[in-house]
């Protein structure tokens, strides 16, 4: 892989950066960095964002998914559309965006780790993302939705992003009136309140061990 001067948190980030790297350079897919870790600025709780061009069949959705390990979560943006949420057992957090077409406007502030001319279209109309098809991404229901909120949440404050954690933890708030989850002592702090709202989530609801590592992991370093 060539250098493209990329400051890298932690081992594991640059690990899957090459592990995806190698996986486009063998399909040919064109492959785009953006967010902190393109501009430099990423901590360790960081997640990546990353755009892939290319005509992705779905079995090699699939293979981009389980390339770098076996995700323990795994969810699809809504708004916008179509953009996969990975996290992995080491806390990595991946925004992968598969599309067909990109912007100008995408290529501010980015880094191109790879340009295959057959799929790098830039475009000024609506940009046209892939159509998901994925066994790694199953229909949610809204509490799995609201654990992705609340990892966001969680890895925004431990980032040092406090006003944006602190938006997402109103959000969380008024999503989980729906879930008809009771009995939460909230005291307008956000680690206690986003702790009292996951674990209240796991006694309700049927949350996968590996999920409640990933959280307890993360719920350590405030």
């Amino acid at each position: 892989m060539k250098n493209f001067d990329i400051v890298y948190p932690s081992l594991n980030y640059r690990n899957y950066i090459e592990c995806v790297y190698k996986f486009c350079q063998d399909n040919r897919f064109s492959m785009i960095l953006k967010g902190s870790l393109a501009s430099g600025k990423a901590t360790k709780y960081s997640d990546i964002d990353l755009i892939i061009l290319g005509d992705i069949a779905d079995c090699k959705i699939d293979e981009v998914i389980t390339l770098y390990s076996k995700p323990v979560m795994t969810n699809i943006t809504e708004n916008p559309k179509g953009i996969l949420i990975l996290v992995y057992r080491d806390t990595i957090s991946i925004d992968l965006d598969i599309r067909e077409a990109i912007s100008q406007k995408d290529l501010v502030n980015c880094k191109v780790l790879l340009r295959y001319d057959t799929n790098f279209i830039i475009c000024n109309e609506k940009i046209i993302r892939k159509q998901i098809t994925s066994k790694y991404i199953p229909d949610r229901p809204i509490w799995y939705k609201t654990l992705r909120l609340i990892h966001r949440g969680t890895i925004k404050y431990l980032s040092n992003k406090t006003d944006s954690a602190y938006d997402l933890l109103l959000e969380i708030k008024e999503k989980i009136n729906v879930l008809e989850v009771y009995n939460l002592n909230y005291n307008n702090n956000f680690t206690n309140d986003i702790q009292c709202i996951f674990n209240k989530i796991c006694e309700k609801f049927e949350v996968d061990l590996q999920i409640k590592i990933l959280f307890n992991t993360l719920f350590k370093e405030f």
